[in-house]
């Protein structure tokens, strides 16, 4: 009988921790803006950014409500909110992705979890992307710790400072 590999060993995550010098409700509030992801998701290497997105199917602080992320490549994927904790947490799934990585992955989850710090707040980012198959795990693993960490890192970098700069302070 063949050995079914745990669900677990298909997921490739990663989290980026940042300090911020703004209260939890501002690094929340800036995080989760509905016009943020172009201001905070630019291009790194290979990795495309994001110029908008479309379709929203309700208001993005409701769980079960969906939109369209446009890259500059002229690719997409489908986002759709599963969490929402006011200045807490926000949790969300992406799918339905046109490019590559819709061959090497079914989806990808991103966790965003705030909480007070000394001189302001702090939030841990987790990304979890789903390999399509275990065989492809080390391949996901290879593109999750090469470049999307880079990705990651620079929009974590400039999610902060967006939320120091506050409601002024633009990208």
């Amino acid at each position: 009988m063949p050995r079914i590999l745990p669900e677990r060993v298909r997921d490739v995550r990663l989290t980026m921790r940042r300090s911020v010098r703004a209260d939890q409700s501002r690094a929340f509030d800036t995080v989760v803006a509905e016009d943020v992801l172009p201001k905070v998701l630019h291009r790194f290497l290979l990795i495309p950014s994001v110029i908008g997105t479309e379709g929203n199917t309700g208001p993005w602080d409701v769980p079960g409500s969906r939109r369209r992320v446009l890259f500059s490549d002229g690719t997409s994927a489908r986002e759709e909110v599963r969490e929402w904790v006011e200045n807490t947490r926000f949790a969300y799934r992406v799918d339905q992705f046109d490019a590559v990585l819709g061959r090497l992955v079914t989806h990808a989850t991103g966790e965003w979890d705030f909480t007070g710090a000394p001189g302001g707040s702090a939030f841990n980012w987790t990304y979890t992307f789903h390999a399509r198959h275990w065989l492809l795990s080390p391949l996901v693993h290879l593109f999750t710790h090469t470049l999307w960490r880079g990705y990651m890192s620079r929009c974590a970098d400039r999610c902060a400072r967006l939320a120091e700069a506050g409601p002024e302070g633009g990208a």
